[in-house]
């Protein structure tokens, strides 16, 4: 008797299989036409009234129920066939079906860049997903790569020319003013001319001979960048101070509010209503003479007149005679031991805490010069430090906070952004005015160098006014030099 056996299966007409037979060794087996030699796989039952007797695994025939697939020997078992080689089904990256443990599959498209699929069916990052992931620096979506969006095509961070901070890649950037004339910085964020660099650009300019020749005596060249010598004569009123004026506002000259008459020359009295307290002026609020709003009459003078020139102003933040403290906006508040009035409040009982820094009162018998409580002090938009200490110090940089519950720039300035770094925030007077009632050296006002197109501006402490007319108040090179530059403050 054979060691193997032998199923032999012999087809009459449509006759069925005539037996049925589970081998699990190696299986020999003839049909009508073919005779099968050993193979090392499993055979199946034999089926009755089926058209394939006696099948294996690896025959490229899926035969149902004890298969569920069939690729052949050579594609059963291989990588990404579908098949295993004991012909079960099993996950296939790249068929655009996700199966466990497949974490994504779109087909052709796994391994593409920015799919979002590999090509083993894994997750990863998808530059343009609006999704910041690792290794990426930003996404915006569709703005990447877009100018000035920040972000990359390929989701690197980039400089944002606009912004008011120069970059990586800039040569400057003005902010808003990028492009425009006298900015000295072009719209891509790169330097441009300026009206005094001693370079003629057309067509704005006629002639540049430099800031120091420009509109000086004899010079051929204006301080507007306009020539002198062509024949026509100057034209008061044309807002161009030309040689022979003293200043010239256009069809203002000669208006209610400014200081020059038709003829181009300089008023010689006070003009009651121009924002300026001139003697014999006691005030001078500008429009708002004689309104609720101000203490200052159509005439200007005080309202109720007391210590001038000018009353103390209760909340504004700085102790004025006849207060005994002023704390600004905190006036009255918890945080605060000043009244709504700017009287001290008296102390506490014994059974009160004892006084500390952080506790959000100003201690002055500890030293303390304010507090804004624990939580706030030494933060960005507090101008007191951790050890209850004023930020800035009379005579330093003062720079302001734009927090407007911290900002404590007079009506007169504005706390604007420099591009000297985030914390560089200053008030600034308005052009071609500087502090009120202090000497132009007075280390409370200064000028910026190197901020281009405002180095004329003039910049003032927090609580300081800016009222007064510059030697020179039109903007350009000469406008303010009597305020000295500061480079400690950049």
């Amino acid at each position: 008797m054979l060691q193997n056996k032998i199923l032999l299966a012999i087809f009459i007409g449509g006759a069925a299989c005539t037996g049925i037979h589970l081998n699990t060794t190696t299986t020999t087996y003839v049909t009508a036409t073919h005779t099968h030699h050993p193979t090392p796989r499993p055979s199946y039952p034999v089926c009755r009234n089926g058209t394939h007797c006696g099948g294996v695994c690896g025959d490229g025939i899926v035969q149902s129920p004890y298969e569920q697939c069939d690729l052949g020997p050579q594609l059963n078992g291989a990588s990404n066939s579908g098949c295993s080689k004991d012909c079960k089904k099993v996950p296939c990256c790249g068929d655009g079906v996700v199966e466990f443990p497949e974490e994504c599959d779109i087909g052709s498209l796994n391994g593409q860049p920015n799919s979002g699929c590999s090509k083993d069916c894994k997750k990863v990052s998808c530059c343009g997903d609006g999704k910041v992931e690792w290794p990426e620096e930003c996404d915006l979506g569709t703005l990447n790569g877009q100018p000035n969006s920040g972000c990359t095509k390929e989701c690197k961070k980039a400089p944002v020319c606009g912004n008011g901070h120069i970059e990586s890649g800039e040569e400057c950037d003005a902010g808003p003013r990028n492009g425009a004339y006298n900015s000295g910085c072009s719209k891509n964020c790169t330097i441009c001319g300026y009206c005094g660099d001693g370079i003629v650009d057309t067509p704005e300019e006629e002639c540049d001979l430099g800031w120091q020749l420009n509109g000086a005596l004899g010079s051929k060249c204006s301080a507007n960048c306009t020539k002198v010598d062509v024949p026509c004569p100057p034209t008061c009123g044309n807002g161009v101070v030309d040689p022979g004026e003293q200043c010239d506002y256009g069809s203002s000259n000669g208006t209610p509010g400014f200081k020059c008459t038709t003829n181009c020359t300089w008023v010689e009295e006070p003009v009651c209503g121009n924002g300026v307290t001139e003697k014999p002026e006691e005030c001078d609020d500008g429009d708002l003479n004689g309104t609720p709003s101000s203490k200052c009459t159509k005439t200007c003078t005080l309202k109720d007149p007391c210590y001038p020139p000018k009353p103390s102003v209760c909340g504004n933040g700085i102790v004025e005679q006849p207060e005994e403290c002023d704390d600004g906006y905190l006036n009255g508040t918890p945080n605060s031991n000043c009244t709504k009035t700017c009287t001290k409040i008296i102390p506490c009982a014994s059974s009160c805490p004892k006084p500390r820094c952080g506790d959000g009162r100003i201690d002055y018998p500890l030293g303390e010069e304010c507090d804004d409580g624990a939580a706030n002090n030494g933060k960005d938009y507090s101008s007191c430090t951790t050890d209850c200490k004023r930020k800035n110090k009379p005579g330093a940089c003062a720079t302001c906070n734009p927090n407007p519950f911290f900002n404590k720039c007079t009506i007169t300035t504005s706390c604007i952004s420099t591009p000297f770094g985030p914390e560089k925030n200053y008030c600034a007077c308005r052009a071609g005015y500087r502090a009120s009632g202090l000497v132009a050296t007075d280390p409370r006002q200064f000028r910026l160098p190197g901020f281009v197109g405002q180095e004329y501006r003039v910049f003032v402490a927090p609580g300081v006014e800016c009222d007064q007319l510059c030697d020179n108040p039109h903007p350009g090179p000469d406008s303010c030099r009597e305020v000295p530059m500061r480079a400690d403050c950049v």
